[in-house]
């Protein structure tokens, strides 16, 4: 088990890696350029179009929801954990800066979000029940020329989106909702697995109608309070933003950036900035990914080019505006780059010559030999290494950070991570993790309002992940039945994933995350193949639909 959780592990960091971000963000750029920069000059009317009174209706044209439900389950899917948790594991990670890449990735992400949903209504179908069936997968049946290589890549596509709908569409989401709510609440996690399954239950059964009319109501609803919440807590630091977006540019493009002030110790190369914030923008918003275009193919339309527009603006929405937000928050509260409240561990230790024998909660001896070397910078560490090789321990290299010294270990020291050790005179060491993912977000928000703050984000991580949930259901659900080749299966889909919701808010299985992520990043293969394959295509619709769109302004 442990073999093929490494092998995994290795795949996951591969696939996700430099050649799977250039691919997302390249085509994101090709289209932009082969299309015109249309997507970008018709932003505004794309959000009119998504926000306007026409698009929460079904009188125009054929589908089964309105154009904002198919956008607002579309988003749904995507505006979850990535916008609180991802945002703050990226700025550690890659630093402030990384925020910036986020938005370029955005940015050329909405051409490839167009794309791929306008595409999946210009070749949807209708199934035996009447209803709209559509995405890549479908896409690629109708539209490639040469149908043995469509139906070959639709078909590994809708496998792919099966796969991750189970494991990054709802264990992981199920995981971090009982998570969240468990540690801030105490609500047993047993107690939350039957709630969140039920409640998926109830909703899901009813099918695309149901998924939609919880997700116009949950998602904007959510979105908007915690947008509120957001700006409240950057005018609190307002004094501080300032500094903080400096800090932002300079660590976007600064080869070696160091953070100060409000960005703590963090230290983050450009690379790795641009690394994590392109990962997590492309993470976050899916564009490219081509999830969001099953849920668009069910939107009532009479033109595919103009669900295209109002779908486009889920990576706005997401990205651009939700991820700027918690961005902002966290570069102006200066919690970023300091440590736990709490000790994560302590213990005792004892020196001897050189060997320390570290005692963790007096559960625990593990001995290291003390070794001095210098860092990068030429300054003083000292490197703690296992005294038995068989020691699954690692080396810890410590560097002083206050009065510490290279002889007794007394003082404060951080490790490679930026995690902190303090030796105390009495013999005892507290151990403090950086803080990152929810619990950077949760200080943030702790920090300015108090514990409602902290609460806030726990609600906010819980809906968000329901969401995603109900979302990512549709989306396996469309696939599977692609898969079928027919719709009379899809309500046993529907309640065999609402029980495995209760797997996931009760167990955490590092192989699902790592397989859904795969998953999850090779559904993107297929996709970008056939965007890249019908760029002629959605760029002549993109120009022949600007004259509809000046014809729309002048009545206007």
């Amino acid at each position: 088990m442990e073999t093929i959780a490494n092998i995994l592990s290795a795949v996951d960091g591969f696939v996700w890696g430099p050649v799977m971000l250039v691919l997302l963000v390249g085509t994101g750029i090709f289209l932009t350029i082969r299309t015109g920069f249309l997507g970008w000059r018709n932003l505004p009317y794309a959000l009119r179009s998504g926000l306007g009174r026409d698009a929460r209706t079904t009188k125009r044209g054929e589908g089964d929801i309105s154009p904002f439900s198919a956008l607002t389950t579309a988003l749904a899917a995507t505006i979850g954990t990535g916008n609180i948790v991802g945002v703050a594991t990226a700025m550690v990670s890659g630093g402030p800066g990384a925020l910036i890449w986020m938005w370029l990735s955005a940015f050329f992400g909405l051409t490839s979000k167009f794309s791929e949903c306008m595409l999946a209504i210009k070749y949807r179908e209708v199934n035996e029940a009447g209803e709209m069936s559509g995405g890549p997968m479908y896409t690629m049946k109708h539209a490639f020329k040469n149908k043995k290589a469509g139906a070959v890549l639709g078909w590994f596509f809708a496998l792919f989106a099966v796969f991750a709908s189970f494991g990054i569409g709802n264990l992981t989401q199920a995981n971090s909702i009982a998570s969240a709510v468990h540690s801030t609440f105490g609500v047993p996690l047993w107690v939350l697995g039957i709630i969140i399954t039920a409640l998926a239950l109830i909703i899901i059964v009813g099918g695309i109608k149901s998924i939609s009319r919880v997700s116009q109501i949950v998602v904007p609803l959510m979105a908007v309070f915690y947008i509120i919440a957001g700006l409240v807590v950057i005018m609190i630091n307002i004094e501080n933003v300032p500094a903080g977006v400096i800090m932002i540019m300079k660590m976007a493009i600064s080869p070696q950036a160091v953070g100060g002030g409000l960005c703590g110790s963090i230290t983050a190369a450009m690379m790795n900035a641009m690394r994590y914030g392109i990962a997590r923008g492309v993470f976050s918003n899916e564009a490219g990914m081509g999830s969001a275009a099953i849920t668009a193919a069910a939107a009532t339309t009479d033109s595919a080019v103009r669900q295209g527009y109002i779908n486009m603006t889920g990576t706005f929405w997401d990205t651009i505006v939700v991820c700027t937000i918690t961005g902002l928050c966290i570069a102006s509260s200066g919690v970023l780059g300091t440590v736990e409240a709490s000790p994560a561990i302590a213990g005792s230790y004892a020196v001897e010559s050189s060997r320390v024998i570290l005692t963790e909660q007096n559960t625990k001896n593990t001995e290291y030999k003390i070794k001095t070397d210098q860092n990068e910078k030429g300054e003083p560490v000292l490197v703690l290494v296992p005294a038995q090789a068989a020691s699954d321990s690692q080396p810890i290299t410590l560097t002083p950070t206050e009065i510490a010294s290279t002889t007794d270990l007394k003082g404060t020291y951080q490790d490679s991570g930026l995690n902190e050790y303090t030796f105390l005179p009495d013999g005892t060491y507290e151990y403090r993790t950086l803080l990152t993912g929810s619990a950077l977000t949760i200080a943030v928000f702790e920090d300015a309002l108090g514990s409602p703050g902290g609460w806030l984000v726990c609600i906010g991580i819980a809906l968000f992940a329901f969401s995603t949930i109900l979302g990512w259901e549709y989306h396996g659900e469309k696939a599977f039945e692609y898969l079928l080749k027919t719709h009379k299966y899809n309500m046993i889909y529907r309640i065999f994933f609402s029980l495995i919701a209760y797997i996931g808010a009760t167990t955490t299985l590092q192989i699902v995350w790592d397989f859904s992520d795969i998953a999850n990043a090779l559904m993107a293969v297929p996709n970008l193949i056939c965007l890249l394959a019908l760029s002629g295509v959605v760029a002549k619709d993109m120009k022949e639909f600007q004259n509809v769109i000046k014809r729309e302004k002048k009545r206007a």
